[in-house]
């Protein structure tokens, strides 16, 4: 398969044995000796000795039974060599301990986990780049898996905010390299929505790790240890704090499509793309710049659902244990227990004659019976014969007939039909004249939706038939864009049908 082509066909056969946590401890070791940091080409036998040491500090994982006691330990001196501490005692079993590691080994190389290369005389071990990716995602599980991403909406922000001010009358190479930091950008925010996933996953596990609790020691002994030490006071001081991503969301948001909607950073983007190799040509940067930033600006658009459902968990969670919490005094062990408990012995003082009039003073409740003439169950009616009549209409809600009349205005009114764009481009542009999308004033929210339509009618060149008849629109992307409360975007302009090539402009 393509997904393990770059994988020995028998790698996961280490993991699948009866030892597999020794062979998965010896990858890890390995991996953090010798495969990771400063560059390391270590020979055969150091590999043997590091796996020998492994199995030296987890006697559990492969001892099997066998008395195989205290192990010497291999100390480094040019040559590796076994400690003689007691050679009457410990060497036997040293050697036993070192043949196995040289298996361990053995079966690694020939898993394809690692794999010998010659120089000369010289033969090394070297991980290849398949087993090194996965024993990296091995090792990372290993380690603390809370996520720390508290700078990491910061940097998103200033990142943005860095793009932004290129110009093309930038050339200085350090700063228009900033133009590169929307594919890192887009990276992070992916990085950040992976981490909201380990965040709602991690809290699926401790759900579940609370509720197959047995006792009610163990369930709140795995809520503080699971929920409250390893992620509350560590993931969610980092996104419930001043770093929430709410914080920034919008301002993340308004500058992707600031940029995405400014020509002159475009062209800058689509230069550098093309630069970096990262495109072939400047349509094919511009178009990965866009991508980009469409990526980051629906990551923050829809992090609100993801956020919605790590809260309902977290309340889940904490309603679970606080229920725990108070029933638990209703149990055996709890005050019912021990008061039936003293009540039991209070009886067996009675009956021995003890205490024959003992009393305790007490308000006791009267009784009243349950019952009740009026709570008995009707008597059975003889099957009445099925009546034919007709049926009734559906019954009539007045809300709900005006949310639909609400909903029906409202979708007429976010889609402007043609004559509405065309009575406001009269409204903008006089007889015979021509007019910039720049200069045009949006009052209302009809004008802003008949102009966005109008934009989107200029850029995509397929007018209706209606308003080409009396109006011609270009896109003009070399001039200033459109700038206003209400948006900015890229600059078009508006021309009346019968306007000649010197026609006045109309700026106001």
């Amino acid at each position: 398969m393509a997904l393990f082509r770059h994988l020995h066909d028998d790698a996961f056969l280490a993991f699948s044995r009866d030892h597999k946590h020794l062979y998965a401890a010896c990858l890890l070791d390995l991996h953090e000796r010798f495969f990771s940091g400063a560059p390391a080409f270590p020979a055969p036998q150091q590999v043997v000795h590091a796996i020998y040491d492994v199995m030296r500090a987890n006697p559990a994982l492969w001892d099997d039974g066998d008395d195989f006691g205290a192990l010497p330990e291999m100390i480094s001196a040019r040559r590796r060599r076994i400690r003689k501490v007691d050679v009457a005692l410990t060497s036997e079993k040293g050697d036993k301990a070192l043949g196995l590691a040289r298996q361990l080994y053995t079966r690694l190389v020939a898993w394809g986990w690692l794999e010998e290369e010659e120089y000369g005389l010289r033969v090394t071990v070297d991980m290849a780049m398949g087993p090194l990716l996965v024993i990296q995602r091995l090792a990372s599980l290993n380690k603390d898996l809370s996520q720390r991403f508290g700078g990491l909406i910061v940097q998103i922000r200033l990142n943005l905010e860095a793009v932004e001010k290129l110009t093309p009358e930038i050339t200085d190479r350090k700063q228009r390299e900033a133009a590169l930091a929307v594919r890192e950008a887009r990276n992070q925010a992916d990085q950040f929505t992976k981490s909201l996933r380990a965040i709602l996953a991690d809290l699926k596990r401790i759900r579940r790790t609370v509720m197959e609790s047995k006792t009610v020691g163990t369930r709140l002994e795995a809520f503080f240890e699971e929920f409250v030490d390893q992620l509350l006071l560590k993931d969610f001081e980092s996104i419930l704090t001043v770093n929430h991503p709410y914080r920034f969301r919008d301002v993340i948001v308004d500058l992707a499509r600031r940029i995405s909607y400014t020509s002159e950073t475009m062209q800058v983007l689509a230069e550098e793309y093309a630069a970096a190799s990262m495109a072939s040509d400047l349509e094919e940067g511009r178009m990965a710049a866009a991508d980009d930033l469409l990526a980051i600006e629906s990551i923050f658009e829809q992090i609100g659902e993801m956020f919605d459902r790590i809260e309902t968990f977290r309340r889940q969670l904490e309603a679970r244990v606080r229920n725990t919490i108070k029933y638990a005094e209703r149990g055996a062990q709890g005050l019912v227990g021990r008061a039936g408990d003293l009540v039991r012995r209070l009886d067996a003082l009675l009956r021995k004659g003890r205490h024959d009039e003992a009393t305790v003073e007490w308000n006791v409740e009267p009784l009243r019976s349950p019952w009740s003439e009026h709570h008995q169950a009707p008597a059975r009616q003889p099957r009445r014969p099925v009546e034919a009549r007709e049926l009734a209409g559906p019954p009539s809600d007045p809300l709900y007939e005006l949310r639909k009349q609400l909903r029906l205005e409202y979708i007429a009114r976010i889609a402007p039909r043609p004559e509405d764009v065309k009575r406001f481009l009269e409204g903008q542009v006089p007889p015979f004249a021509t007019k910039e999308a720049r200069f045009m004033q949006i009052g209302t929210v009809d004008d802003f939706l008949a102009f966005d339509c109008a934009r989107r009618y200029a850029l995509t060149g397929d007018v209706p038939a209606q308003i080409a008849a009396g109006f011609d629109l270009e896109p003009s992307p070399d001039t200033p864009p459109h700038d206003s409360e209400w948006l900015r975007c890229a600059n078009f302009v508006v021309r009346r049908s019968g306007t000649t090539a010197k026609g006045r402009a109309v700026h106001a």
